[in-house]
């Protein structure tokens, strides 16, 4: 782990724990908002409650400078809050969750426009809340990654998800995990992920996104991070479903290879989230 990578994780821990409070009992965890599920959601915690279901599925097509279209992927997540501190999902679209870039999950387009196989990903992901605060909400948050299937790779990622409330019309939120590589050490590199999602209500069903963050191995971060930058709306049409959309510059702030442009790797997602 280099000098960059000693001096970046410890500070963003200590961001994430900054201005905790004691956590409380689940039976009086407060519901932050009492809008309709879906609506002021910058006001609302990191998980589901207690006995909420629900699915996540984001379409994400690539744009990138000669490669558009290709690939093109749909990445489906389930969440279930076993009570309102713990919560269980599968997953596909892995740590950066909406950032991802297009190929996760069902891989759309085959070998010719992308993808290396049509399903090649999957996860179990776990978050235990810790903080229940006006201001604040922390959950430890972990899990288990198939980040492919043959050879079979293997991956736990390990850290705090953290939501600050910033009055009722904004929400910094921060995800960082270390994703320590299990198979093929060798090979396979231990991995910062650290998405970072800036919320604004523009309305009461409408919530605007500024999206950016850090993904990197641990050896060499300084000289491969990526950052994307990108905008994205998420609308609440009933109480049970959202629609949103993003588009991000997948790299616009990181480090390049040679002869590729800060703008040159973009995509689009498309978002559709229900509840039950």
């Amino acid at each position: 782990m280099d000098k960059l990578t000693r001096t970046i994780l410890p500070a963003l821990l200590l961001a994430s724990l900054a201005g905790a409070a004691p956590a409380v009992a689940d039976d009086d965890v407060a519901i932050l908002s009492d809008a309709p599920d879906g609506q002021l959601a910058v006001r609302r915690g990191l998980q589901a409650p207690e006995g909420m279901l629900t699915a996540r599925v984001t379409l994400a097509i690539n744009l990138g400078v000669d490669v558009a279209g290709e690939p093109i992927s749909l990445a489906p997540d389930v969440a279930y809050g076993v009570s309102d501190r713990l919560q269980i999902s599968v997953i596909h679209d892995g740590p950066m969750r909406w950032q991802a870039r297009p190929g996760l999950g069902l891989c759309l387009t085959g070998t010719d426009g992308g993808c290396p196989r049509v399903y090649d990903n999957v996860g179990v992901d776990v978050m235990y809340g810790l903080v229940f605060g006006s201001q604040l909400h922390l959950s430890a948050h972990g899990g288990l990654l198939l980040t492919s299937f043959d050879p079979a790779t293997t991956m736990l990622p390990l850290g705090f998800a953290a939501k600050l409330h910033l009055g009722d019309a904004a929400a910094i939120t921060v995800d960082p995990q270390l994703g320590f590589a299990l198979s093929d050490r060798d090979v396979n590199a231990d991995v910062l992920f650290l998405p970072i999602d800036v919320s604004f209500q523009v309305g009461a069903p409408t919530t605007l996104k500024v999206l950016t963050g850090l993904v990197g191995p641990l050896d060499g971060f300084a000289d491969a991070y990526q950052a994307p930058l990108g905008v994205g709306v998420v609308h609440n049409l009933t109480e049970h479903v959202d629609v949103g959309a993003r588009f991000s510059f997948d790299n616009l702030l990181g480090q390049q290879p040679p002869g590729v442009d800060a703008a040159d790797a973009r995509s689009l997602a498309l978002l559709l989230n229900l509840r039950s």
